[in-house]
């Protein structure tokens, strides 16, 4: 609309409307087309060669650093050394060096490239990371769902998802990227890396109100009260014998496959749990349970597993590591 009013027949513009169109258009107009003609005599291939010349003061370092011959380095600098009118690098022995002109020119190119890539990265669209995680049941609901928060401080570009599921995973079926495993005794699984994580470590828990029900001064007392057991009877058989106190001859109670399901179970008031002490933690704190004795077994341990960890994305990477060095904090 402005180009058709400045440059339309001069019958169409009369009285106030034809002045302001002589005098304030035309040199609005003559600031953009200036501006555009500077904009159109930018050598920007030449110049970004002699950036990374310069920065470099090689012209072979350069025609790596822009994946071309160090031929179109050299044609591209003579480009703008013709345009110019001076010379920008001093030609030695096997190098180049800077001229006091190409000095000045390669710190003003680098600062505006730089202030580019700061722009470029400021509005870019974030890039988010899928990372995939299969993890046994218990560990996913009593510690990794709670503390994830914590990883997207450090990896705000992350998204986990979480599939809590006790079986084998096939990395590459189904996409799962980590899996985080509870094993008493084997280390590895087939076609697969495994590093440890933790090893566990079983305490005996009981809500508040059933532990009013007896006298807790010695391990022994809690001989009468309900016992819960996850997939074998015989870990209170070893808490007991650990504490000094004969395990009873025929062990009863509720047995659980899970144990998230037993500590709920625990914190509800139907028994004394032996529970993991990293799952226990919230409940310890929130005053859900007590832990009236400083007695606990070994019950195996948790395993990070990849199909190979030098094949991981960053991301993922990102992912395993915290979770290393979170499990350490937290035991």
């Amino acid at each position: 609309m402005i180009c058709s009013q400045i440059v339309g027949p001069p019958a169409r513009q009369s009285g106030r409307l034809a002045l302001v169109a002589q005098t304030t258009l035309p040199s609005t107009l003559d600031n953009y087309w200036l501006c555009e003609m500077r904009r159109g005599r930018l050598p920007l291939t030449a110049l970004r060669a002699f950036e990374a010349a310069g920065r470099a003061e090689s012209i072979s370092l350069a025609a790596a650093e822009l994946c071309v011959s160090q031929a179109a380095v050299s044609r591209q600098i003579k480009v703008l050394e013709a345009q110019t009118g001076v010379m920008l690098f001093e030609r030695i022995h096997r190098g180049v060096r800077l001229t006091p002109e190409g000095l000045r020119l390669l710190n003003t190119l680098t600062q505006a490239f730089d202030g580019i890539d700061n722009a470029l990265g400021e509005i870019r669209r974030p890039t988010v990371e899928t990372i995939s995680v299969s993890a046994d049941p218990s560990f996913a609901i009593c510690w990794l769902a709670p503390n994830l928060s914590a990883f997207y401080e450090i990896a705000p570009n992350a998204d986990v998802v979480l599939n809590a599921d006790m079986r084998i995973v096939e990395f590459g079926n189904d996409g799962t990227t980590l899996a985080i495993r509870y094993a008493k005794e084997r280390s590895s699984w087939p076609r697969t890396e495994a590093r440890k994580l933790c090893d566990t470590h079983l305490s005996a828990y009981l809500s508040p109100a059933l532990a009013e029900s007896v006298d807790l001064n010695a391990p022994p007392s809690l001989l009468p009260l309900p016992r819960l057991h996850e997939d074998s009877r015989d870990d209170w058989r070893n808490w007991f014998t650990a504490a000094g106190v004969a395990p009873p001859t025929a062990e009863r109670g509720t047995m659980f496959n899970d144990s998230a399901v037993m500590l709920q179970a625990a914190i509800s008031g139907q028994g004394v749990a032996l529970v993991d002490d990293l799952f226990a933690v919230n409940a310890l704190a929130r005053g859900d349970l007590i832990r009236p004795f400083d007695i606990s077994i070994s019950g195996g341990s948790y395993w990070l597993v990849s199909r190979s960890f030098n094949g991981l994305s960053n991301g993922a990477r990102s992912f395993a590591d915290w979770l290393v060095n979170a499990l350490v904090t937290d035991r």
